[in-house]
């Protein structure tokens, strides 16, 4: 394909069929290989790792219909909307209310930080996402910004620690800590903590 010198590259999920690994070194290659022959290429996957690691501007489609163009760190940090945020990586959604600008999850009343807080006008009903390494276990409330949660399985392989929760109000929720921070909460099944989002993003229900 690249013998006859194209200026367009049609890239559609060529690794589709590989192993985890090898998917892993065929995106270094192929990343070198445009640093080198500075093509442009168009690369259709369902990967949302590949597209970040690889693309220098991403289109996010949903049903044919463009979602969000730019920068990996744009959408990802950036989502233009729910389906983008919620598409782009793991994320915790909790469903909740809002009244007079304040979140609601259950009885409980989160403050979010530079976030305007607008509710549907039928149903002022919200939902809060939050990535999973984007919310701390602490074991006393801290602030506003806390809400209960009890440890319902903790999994520690891997180069985060992955628990699994169930907040106050009902809702399952995934976190992911390094190994240090488990190790000092000394973390079980059963255990009633706490937990406070870093970062979140809301957005109102669509009817």
């Amino acid at each position: 394909t690249l013998a006859v010198e194209p200026k367009v590259l049609l890239l559609d999920e060529p690794f589709g069929a590989l192993d985890a690994k090898v998917r892993q070194e065929l995106r270094r290659w192929l990343r070198r290989l445009h640093d080198e022959i500075k093509i442009t290429s168009v690369f259709v996957t369902h990967d949302q790792e590949e597209a970040l690691e690889l693309a220098n501007r991403i289109v996010v489609m949903n049903q044919g219909h463009i979602e969000q163009i730019g920068s990996a760190e744009e959408v990802y940090h950036h989502p233009a909307n729910a389906f983008v945020y919620n598409f782009l990586g793991n994320v915790n959604l909790f469903h909740g209310r809002i009244e007079n600008g304040r979140v609601f999850l259950g009885d409980t009343a989160v403050e979010l930080e530079n976030t305007h807080a607008h509710a549907h006008p039928e149903t002022g009903k919200a939902i809060l996402y939050v990535r999973p390494h984007l919310l701390e276990i602490v074991m006393k409330p801290n602030g506003k910004q806390t809400f209960p949660a009890t440890v319902k399985s903790i999994n520690p392989a891997g180069p985060q620690v992955k628990v699994e929760l169930v907040a106050e109000w009902g809702d399952m929720v995934q976190v992911e800590i390094d190994h240090e921070r488990y190790q000092a909460l000394h973390l079980e099944p059963g255990a009633n903590v706490f937990l406070r989002p870093k970062e979140q993003k809301l957005f109102v229900y669509s009817i």
